[in-house]
């Protein structure tokens, strides 16, 4: 009676390791995924999704569609992304990398003599070279170029009718 009783303790505790082990195994298996910056992704997932948990949504972040999920990528950097069901099963776990392609960019690197850290300003040339705000920019740089975009927009949908009075100037 006692050998029956460790049997079948030891056939327990052999399970119960085997589902630990399982469940450590799924949790830690990651589908990689690059996403570039300012873009998107689409991932089409096996089932509808309940439940979405984005590690670090600075760098991306996802919008739904039904099945399909779309990453976009905001800045630099690694996180992770898990799916989960209506029943609380996780259906995908993904490491998304956000990277940037430097095809076409340009970046001006400029000394002020006052400062260790030069300024950088950045540029997309496909094929004529455009302002661009890169995370890392000169500070100043940003605002004009954001503004630029802000006042296109608003052309674009007829919201703003006026001149634009802050046009982003190379730098001198």
């Amino acid at each position: 009676m006692k050998f029956r009783a460790l049997q079948l303790s030891i056939l327990a505790l052999v399970l119960a390791t085997s589902t630990v082990r399982a469940e450590e195994t799924d949790n830690s298996v990651q589908t990689p995924i690059t996403v570039q910056v300012d873009q998107s992704q689409l991932v089409m997932l096996s089932t509808d999704p309940a439940t979405v948990v984005v590690g670090n949504p600075s760098m991306a972040d996802i919008s739904l569609n039904g099945k399909q999920m779309f990453i976009h990528g905001h800045s630099f950097g690694e996180t992770n992304i898990m799916v989960f069901d209506a029943a609380g099963n996780k259906i995908l776990n993904l490491y998304v990398s956000v990277a940037h392609r430097t095809d076409n960019q340009l970046s001006i690197f400029m000394s002020n003599g006052h400062s260790t850290m030069p300024a950088r300003y950045t540029y997309t040339c496909a094929p004529n070279c455009e302002p661009n705000m890169m995370v890392g920019d000169q500070q100043d740089w940003m605002p004009l170029i954001l503004g630029n975009n802000q006042a296109k927009y608003k052309f674009a949908t007829g919201s703003l009718t006026s001149d634009v009075k802050n046009q982003a100037q190379p730098p001198n």
